[in-house]
């Protein structure tokens, strides 16, 4: 039985498009494994059942059997998104990526290579990523918290996707949870936050946005450089409207899901 995640199909000649700019990526790298477990998942749905090490624009990094790690790794997963950081990279207007639900560390990686410091939560593939910080010897630059944000401190059950382990959710109909949510709020003494510098933020929480927004109220409200990403559905204005009662935003779409709010601050 297949996780309740997006699949390719070979059938749906829209995504060729898409589908070529990845191959094109493993090719320019030479990652033949990649490409291979690439276009097996597109024909047959199929993860890989192999392990290896591989490399993309984004670093280097351990392939975890049965996943689609692959995709995550490869320049062209979220195209867009990657090319607006890279502006802002360039033009000198980040300072600290925070990573909320980081999956195995693509961002982070392909980030603090560029010099940011990077700020990462994640409470499903935590090991996987700290294996690939230490593959990238980034220890320095990322800094990992093993569990989710949230509007309380608690512990939960995730739904853990088996292949598309991005994709993994909070669990609410489930007992006895084991996987701990904090308050982004609570752990600023921490991270010992300089509200002066130049913050880029990115939600993949799987439908949490708003509950990790209530938990880091007072970080929004003082952080004065302080940029949003999140993925937005159509007719749901969700996230827009809990960030425009915390703060003063402004809304740009960045692809299809993914918009970026960036604050206003006086």
């Amino acid at each position: 039985m297949k996780d309740p995640a997006y699949y390719p199909s070979w059938k749906n000649w829209s995504k060729y498009g898409k589908y070529i700019a990845y191959f094109a990526e493993y090719i320019r790298y030479r990652d033949w494994k990649s490409l291979k477990a690439a276009l097996r998942y597109v024909l047959f749905n199929k993860p890989t059942y192999a392990t290896w090490k591989a490399k993309s624009a984004m670093g280097y990094f351990f392939i975890r059997k049965g996943t689609t790690d692959f995709q995550f790794i490869n320049y062209a997963y979220e195209k867009r998104v990657r090319n607006y950081l890279k502006d802002l990279v360039a033009s000198g207007k980040i300072d600290v990526f925070i990573d909320i639900g980081a999956c195995i560390g693509e961002y982070d990686i392909w980030l603090a290579r560029h010099g940011i410091y990077c700020i990462a939560f994640e409470p499903v593939n935590h090991e996987a990523l700290r294996e690939n910080i230490l593959l990238n010897q980034l220890e320095n630059r990322i800094k990992v918290y093993p569990f989710g944000l949230g509007s309380k401190q608690e512990k939960v059950s995730f739904e853990i996707m088996g292949t598309v382990t991005g994709s993994s959710r909070i669990d609410r109909y489930a007992k006895d949870g084991n996987i701990p949510i904090e308050r982004l709020d609570d752990m600023l003494p921490e991270l010992g936050i300089d509200f002066n510098s130049q913050f880029v933020m990115k939600l993949d929480v799987e439908g949490m946005e708003t509950e990790v927004l209530d938990g880091a109220r007072y970080f929004i409200a003082n952080a004065k450089h302080l940029k949003i990403i999140f993925e937005k559905y159509e007719h749901d204005d969700t996230v827009n409207n809990k960030l425009s009662a915390l703060a003063s935003f402004s809304f740009h779409r960045i692809d299809r899901y993914n918009y970026v709010a960036t604050k206003f601050y006086s």
